[in-house]
């Protein structure tokens, strides 16, 4: 029998780890929130879509800079004061938006909301790693990533019925960055140490996976574009109603992530991962194309049902490229590994939304998704090349599936297929 004292530590820990994810899954709202906030008062200013473009490029380069930064900044302060820095930067830079309307300063309140982002979710994500129990991360991983992405879902409808450019919008962003920090603050549970995740560097990726490195590039120019930038497609869409379909767009692709994640890490256990990413790049390839082509002759459901497959497609391949990476990590390189692959989808995610934004102003908004399929069609061609040219990893040197998160640095150390790597051949790197 299990003693008292047992089940009492044990449902403490699981309290901490629900805190902390909470709080992270109101990030996610208001990361959420602002992708329709911020595009469609751009629209109401006149702002061009290179000019809109080029501002959620800033989002993630401030992504790229906290990642980089908040180990640092949270072993010297910890995390409750890390988090409480981080949440109070996204919290006044949220609200700084509607200060201005200047370029230069939307584009410096972008990159302080981006870097704030990646510091909170590093802060709540190394704090997951430390408190969860190690027989029950994988339960953990799961848990957290579908309250994650419910939060990412329920952000944009919050901010939905708010007029475009008005001061709520902004508001609403700014509490929800503020009300992340009441259930970290609230826990009684002691901070656990920071895991360390050095990432491997580009070169050495590229030697022992470059067909991950290439997917992991790719979803960063292609989600990242498509993520920052949907609320312009679905404003010409339903001009009447913008904000509101973008919110059930947004809920969309999300949620056929959500429905596709584990399916495509399943199968992906049992044949070479690569052909599973060109499977779903393709998918999600084809129905950008139709996106692209007949959205504004279709019906709203019929919209929404490719906004489900594209995201189904597109959002989940990225797990998958990680697990592609780590079946090749040698023996207790996994955790640095996935860190750097995140590095090199941060890097796409920078340049995506700037390239995005050139084509939207040259050819119109219905582009944006006409961008994203020759991406991922690209993506599909360049994983059954790489299959050709080189072996698959043998089933027995394969890791089970895990999902994996394109959040922070610390994702890495959360996610189970950091644990016990096996050893893995080099020489058939794909």
């Amino acid at each position: 029998m299990t003693p008292v004292g047992n089940d009492d530590k044990m449902i403490d820990e699981y309290r901490n780890v629900a805190a902390i994810v909470v709080a992270l899954a109101l990030t996610q709202a208001a990361t959420g929130a602002i992708s329709i906030v911020g595009p469609l008062t751009l629209i109401a200013q006149g702002a061009s879509t290179l000019i809109i473009g080029a501002i959620a490029s800033s989002y993630a380069l401030g992504f790229v800079l906290g990642a980089r930064m908040a180990p640092a900044e949270i072993r010297q302060i910890g995390h409750i004061r890390a988090f409480a820095l981080f949440a109070a930067g996204g919290s006044l830079a949220a609200a700084g938006l509607y200060l201005s309307t200047h370029t230069a300063w939307w584009m410096l309140m972008q990159a302080l909301i981006g870097m704030s982002v990646a510091g909170l979710l590093a802060s709540g994500e190394s704090w997951i790693a430390g408190a969860a129990p190690a027989a029950r991360r994988g339960a953990v991983l799961g848990f957290y990533l579908v309250t994650s992405k419910l939060g990412f879902m329920a952000g944009p409808f919050l901010a939905a019925y708010v007029s475009p450019g008005s001061a709520a919008g902004f508001l609403i962003v700014s509490a929800l960055f503020t009300a992340s920090l009441i259930p970290v603050s609230a826990t009684r549970r002691a901070e656990p140490p920071l895991p360390s995740a050095e990432p491997f560097g580009p070169l050495r990726l590229w030697k022992t996976a470059p067909s991950a490195v290439i997917a992991a590039f790719i979803a960063g120019i292609v989600n990242g574009a498509v993520l920052q930038l949907y609320a312009l497609f679905v404003a010409d869409l339903s001009p009447g109603s913008a904000a509101t379909m973008a919110a059930m767009f947004n809920a969309a692709m999300i949620g056929g992530a959500v429905l596709s994640q584990w399916p495509a890490g399943v199968i992906s256990d049992n044949v070479d991962r690569r052909v599973v990413i060109a499977a779903l790049a393709s998918v999600s390839g084809v129905a950008a194309v139709l996106l692209a082509i007949f959205a504004m002759h279709l019906p709203l459901s019929v919209v929404f049902v490719l906004a489900g497959i594209w995201g189904a497609g597109s959002l989940s391949y990225y797990g998958v490229a990680v697990a592609h990476a780590a079946d090749r990590a040698g023996q207790g390189e996994a955790t640095n590994m996935m860190s750097g692959i995140l590095m090199i989808w941060a890097t796409g995610s920078m340049i995506g939304p700037a390239l995005a934004g050139g084509v939207m102003s040259a050819a119109g908004s219905g582009s944006l998704f006409m961008f994203a399929a020759i991406g991922l069609f690209v993506l599909a061609l360049a994983m059954l090349y790489r299959r050709v040219g080189t072996a698959q990893v043998a089933d027995f040197d394969k890791g089970e599936f895990s999902p994996s998160l394109a959040t922070s640095l610390a994702a890495a150390d959360l996610n189970p297929m950091s644990d016990g790597d096996e050893d893995a051949d080099t020489e058939t790197s794909g």
